[in-house]
């Protein structure tokens, strides 16, 4: 159910989302909860926010510890197309570590990250040290590693371990596997965009009208909507709180065994398992050209529901900005070189050659 929240709260809501550094977001967080009424209906909402200001918190001593030269990060920045986050049992992590990356090292107090390839694709693995459910400070650090992530790979000997896990994180609000539909909302710095809805699902028990009015009422004023999958007026809610977190996953298992929505592959299959790591991040490969040059060998990395124009943007905001069209050649393509706008959705391996005003 949407959560009723006064106009005071939502424009609080709105600094939050603007706020850049740790700082900035703690502040802001303290003073929405301020002005968030306090009934059963909020409950979950307040929740989430006093565990992410805790979270903000320890990041924020985590940057001043190491601007001073001290301390030692938990968190990682991520590269590549991804970042996989490994749990599960130590022993198996690291072997799965060492097969596919050239990281040899084990982790100890801090994450240990690698790089794996699969066909063009560097994907980073984080292998974190051994945890202790009963510490909530580690608990706190693990979570924060899974919420960051991309997507999470668990290596077990067999079902009883990976359930005990999935149970760990789905009472933690971090829940394995895809919604049936989920919102993912740009906004922009400039008003004269207005507020966009692209379509790539449908709506349930809502309207665009309804959503749209939603959304203004938060003051987002200039944004892309995508609407992906079957969504709902909660999935829109959700998708400005990030109260749930939706992970995908992947399973290398001793004793493989069948679990719904998620991918289970045999522990030595290397192979498979770069593959569905790969597919598991849901993200396309997009090469860029220029006019009567070849396209590039290193792919960009987008979002699987990219368009032209989120292309456009992530290469230099003048080309969004003075966008004219773009050809593309590939599988989203009708023809090579076909002419298309900006809300042309991609697909993984297409070229894109943009044309500006």
């Amino acid at each position: 159910m949407v959560t009723n929240l006064p106009a005071e709260a939502k424009t609080k809501w709105l600094r939050v989302m603007d706020a850049k550094t740790p700082e900035e977001k703690i502040k802001a967080i303290q003073d929405f909860l301020s002005s968030v009424p306090k009934h059963k209906g909020t409950e979950n909402l307040v929740y989430w926010a006093k565990r992410r200001l805790s979270e903000l918190r320890e990041e924020s001593e985590k940057q001043r510890k190491k601007s001073k030269g001290g301390g030692l990060s938990f968190f990682l920045e991520k590269e590549g197309a991804g970042q996989i986050l490994l749990l599960g049992r130590q022993d198996l992590r690291n072997f799965v570590m060492k097969r596919l990356t050239n990281v040899k090292t084990e982790p100890r107090d801090y994450p240990v990250p690698g790089m794996m390839v699969y066909e063009d694709a560097l994907i980073q693995l984080v292998n974190p040290p051994q945890i202790i459910l009963d510490s909530r400070l580690i608990v706190s650090k693990l979570l924060g590693l899974a919420r960051n992530a991309d997507s999470l790979l668990f290596a077990v000997e067999d079902k009883e371990e990976f359930l005990k896990m999935k149970e760990f994180l789905e009472n933690n609000n971090v829940i394995l596997g895809k919604p049936k539909g989920k919102v993912v909302i740009e906004r922009f710095r400039s008003s004269k965009e207005g507020l966009r809805i692209v379509l790539l699902g449908k709506f349930s028990g809502t309207s665009e009208e309804e959503v749209r009015k939603y959304l203004q009422d938060f003051g987002i004023k200039s944004a892309i909507v995508k609407v992906i999958g079957e969504v709902t007026l909660d999935d829109v809610e959700k998708s400005l709180f990030e109260a749930i977190t939706f992970k995908p996953a992947v399973v290398a298992s001793i004793k493989p065994f069948e679990a719904q929505d998620i991918r289970v592959v045999h522990i030595e299959d290397l192979d498979s398992l770069r593959r569905e790591l790969f597919l598991s991040l849901d993200v396309i490969r997009v090469y860029t050209k220029e006019p009567m040059e070849e396209p590039t060998t290193d792919p960009m990395f987008m979002r699987r529901g990219s368009t032209v124009i989120d292309v456009a943007q992530k290469l230099h905001s003048a080309l969004s900005e003075n966008f004219k069209y773009a050809r593309v050649w590939g599988k989203s393509a009708r023809f090579p070189g076909q002419r298309v706008g900006e809300d042309h959705v991609l697909e993984d391996k297409d070229i894109v050659e943009i044309h500006v005003k």
